[in-house]
């Protein structure tokens, strides 16, 4: 597992931790399920499952994902929004997205 992320998303990032010192420090990715766009991902301070998940350190992160997210979805990519928090990319993201079925394929839902 690989993990990319601006200086900007990393220094947000162990600001969190930082100020959540009383919950685990590592910085699970993980599917938050499907929207009109897709499969959409999402951070989560959390620990580490030993023999489920995948890991990776980047700059005193451990970030954490599972082991079949990581087979299905592969690399992580990661961007800050400021004020917005941050958006969350794989590297093997499927194309397009499905609508919903009560509006037409809008996104209105």
């Amino acid at each position: 597992m690989k993990v990319f992320a601006p200086e900007s998303a990393i220094h947000a990032l162990k600001e969190i931790i930082a100020e959540n010192q009383d919950k685990p420090n590592s910085v699970r990715v993980y599917f938050a399920g499907f929207g009109c766009s897709g499969p959409s991902f999402a951070l989560a301070l959390d620990k580490e499952v030993e023999g489920k998940d995948v890991s990776c350190d980047l700059e005193g992160i451990h970030f954490i994902m599972d082991q079949d997210e990581f087979l299905t979805y592969g690399n992580v990519i990661i961007q800050e929004v400021p004020n917005q928090g941050f958006v969350v990319l794989v590297e093997n993201m499927p194309s397009g997205g499905g609508g919903c079925s009560g509006c037409s394929g809008g996104c209105g839902c």
